[in-house]
């Protein structure tokens, strides 16, 4: 999400702009977004001052008048329960703690078969292995892998 400070800016420009003080020179300003998806990257910020730099938690949020979509258009049938509890989850009725559904855990397989089990190490080129990387936390453990892989 855009920093409010760069709305305020583009107020005040249009405002410039066209000789009119109301909010954006009196232009209309069409948003769309979520606001539990896209919050404003602010490096080494803390939370407070990252949720600060929201626009909806500004003064200028209350002169925008608002629409609320009530029906999610891109759910499939199939997959109403879960957008219903994502929904949920962003509007923070689940409580503090939320359990995953089963689908959203990996199976319990070995994350090296997985990625290697079709390859024959005698023939490979490193250029050929370069797209299949498994990401670590540090480089102990990357050798760690690089070990078994090998």
């Amino acid at each position: 999400m855009t920093h409010v400070h760069a709305f305020l800016a583009v107020d005040t420009l249009l405002q410039d702009l066209t000789k009119c003080k109301e909010p954006f020179g009196g232009k209309d300003i069409l948003l769309g977004g979520d606001f539990r998806q896209v919050l404003t990257v602010i490096l080494r910020g803390s939370r407070t001052l990252t949720v600060a730099s929201s626009l909806k938690k500004h003064a200028f949020w209350l002169k925008f008048h608002k629409l609320y979509l009530t029906k999610n258009m891109r759910a499939l049938e199939s997959e109403r329960d879960f957008g219903a509890w994502l929904l949920d989850i962003g509007e923070k009725k689940s409580g503090s703690t939320i359990q995953l559904p089963l689908q959203c855990y990996p199976s319990i397989k070995d994350p090296i078969h997985q990625l290697y089990s079709d390859i024959d190490f005698s023939s490979e080129t490193p250029q050929e292995l370069k797209g299949r990387a498994l990401p670590t936390v540090n480089n102990e453990r990357s050798m760690e892998i690089n070990n078994k892989v090998l």
